[in-house]
């Protein structure tokens, strides 16, 4: 009887060993790839306004200025400062770090994070309704386009007629870092006489991302009234803070 026990116990400890090698040798689970900008994903920013939430994404393909916007975003540069331009049918802008001062009898509009960035203008974006862009210097102080490192604005713009088309196209011709690849487009001419927009900008300023969410927020401080230097008048408009998570891409945006 004792040596059927020990006969059972090894049996035991051999079976015992026999499925831990094979649970050893079992393969890994595979390790769920982490999301990256450019590589599946990309940014998605919601900005939250003295008058509103605004949600926009940021482009890949213009990774600089998207990835300064992220670095800023995240260390909270744009907490609390002020939408200092504003200009019903064409446009609201921010990113003024002075700004967070609020003084009454101070313009602003002339900094930014102390550099600059090089111009990224994809051909294939445009000024319509809801995108966003680098503001930046005029072009006899800035002569290769660089942004404003921190200064962006979001297109409101009005519906386009004959007439603005004719005169946009011709901004184009002469100002347009590549007139050709900026042209006013049988598809582009569709939205901008629908949607509105801003085309005389088109290919002289870098655009890096587009609202996706809350441009009747966008819409609703285009339409305050605004001073001479075209500062909202009855109340300071200003960013109370801004979150920025990674997003996987869906299929329209592969």
């Amino acid at each position: 009887m004792a040596e059927q026990n020990v006969k059972l116990v090894k049996n035991i400890r051999y079976s015992l060993l026999t499925a831990a090698c094979c649970l050893l040798a079992l393969p890994a689970p595979a390790k769920r790839k982490a999301l990256a900008a450019g590589e599946g994903a990309h940014y998605v920013v919601t900005m939250q306004t003295s008058k509103g939430t605004v949600k926009f994404r940021l482009f890949n393909d213009t990774p600089k200025h998207r990835d300064n916007f992220v670095k800023l975003a995240e260390q909270g540069f744009y907490n609390h400062l002020l939408f200092h331009r504003v200009i019903r049918d064409f446009m609201i802008q921010t990113g003024d770090p002075e700004s967070i001062e609020a003084s009454l009898v101070k313009v602003y509009g002339n900094a930014d994070a102390g550099y600059k960035l090089d111009a990224e203008i994809v051909p294939r974006y445009f000024h319509k309704r809801g995108v966003v862009a680098a503001a930046r210097e005029g072009d006899e102080a800035n002569p290769s386009r660089q942004s404003s490192s921190s200064q962006f604005y979001i297109v409101t713009g009005k519906v386009q007629n004959d007439s603005t088309l004719t005169a946009a196209r011709n901004r184009i011709a002469e100002r347009a870092a590549n007139p050709a690849g900026a042209q006013i487009t049988p598809d582009r001419e569709k939205i901008y006489r629908r949607m509105g927009g801003a085309p005389h900008l088109d290919g002289s300023y870098t655009i890096f991302g587009e609202v996706v969410s809350g441009m009747g927020t966008v819409l609703r401080i285009s339409k305050l009234p605004t001073d001479s230097q075209d500062r909202p008048k009855n109340g300071d408009v200003y960013i109370k803070k801004m979150k920025v998570r990674l997003v996987k891409d869906g299929k329209r945006d592969r």
